[in-house]
C-alpha cells in the first residue's frame, strides 16, 4: 500500500524531474517540432493555393476548349450550309443547261423534220412534174414547152392544195 500513498521526497524529485524535463523538451524538442509543423502547416497553405490556381487554370482552359470547339462547330455548320447551296446552285445550273440543249435538240429535231419534209415535198412536185409531163405528152401527143409545163404544174398544185 506504500505505492499507493506518495510520500513527499517523492513527489519534489517527481515534480523537479518534470519541471527539468518540461525545460529540456521546451528548449531542445518543441521549438523545433512547433518550428517543423508551422513549415509543414506553410508548405500545406502553398500547395492548397497552388492547386486553386491550377484548378482555376484548368477552368479557364476548359471555357477556352469549349468556346473554340463552340466556333469549330459554327464554321463546320457555315460550311455544311455553303456547300449545299453550292450544290443547290450546282444542281439548278445542270437542271437548266440539261434544259437548254434539250431544247436545242428539240429545235434541231425540228428544223430537220422541216427541211426533209420540204424536201419531200419539193421531191413530190418535180415527180408530179415528171409524170404531168409524161401523161400530157401521151395524151396530147406532143411535148409542152416550159411555159405550158409551169402553168399546168400551178393548177395541178393549186387543185392539190384545195384538196388537203
Amino acid at each position: 500500500m506504500e505505492l499507493m500513498t506518495p510520500s513527499g521526497g517523492t513527489i519534489f524529485w517527481t515534480t523537479v524531474t518534470f519541471v527539468i524535463l518540461l525545460l529540456l523538451l521546451g528548449k531542445f524538442a518543441w521549438r523545433p517540432i512547433l518550428a517543423m509543423l508551422d513549415e509543414r502547416e506553410s508548405r500545406i497553405r502553398e500547395s492548397l493555393q497552388q492547386a486553386e490556381k491550377a484548378r482555376i487554370a484548368a477552368q479557364q482552359t476548359l471555357a477556352e476548349q469549349d468556346q473554340i470547339l463552340e466556333a469549330a462547330r459554327k464554321e463546320a455548320q457555315e460550311f455544311l450550309a455553303k456547300s449545299r447551296k453550292s450544290a443547290e446552285i450546282t444542281k439548278e445550273e445542270i437542271i437548266k443547261k440539261a434544259g437548254t440543249e434539250a431544247e436545242a435538240l428539240i429545235t434541231k429535231a425540228r428544223r430537220e423534220i422541216e427541211m426533209s419534209r420540204d424536201k419531200a415535198m419539193e421531191d413530190i412536185r418535180d415527180l408530179a412534174v415528171e409524170l404531168s409531163m409524161n401523161a400530157t405528152a401521151q395524151l396530147i401527143g406532143k411535148s409542152l414547152d416550159a411555159k405550158d409545163h409551169q402553168a399546168l404544174i400551178d393548177d395541178s398544185l393549186t387543185k392539190l392544195g384545195k384538196l388537203n
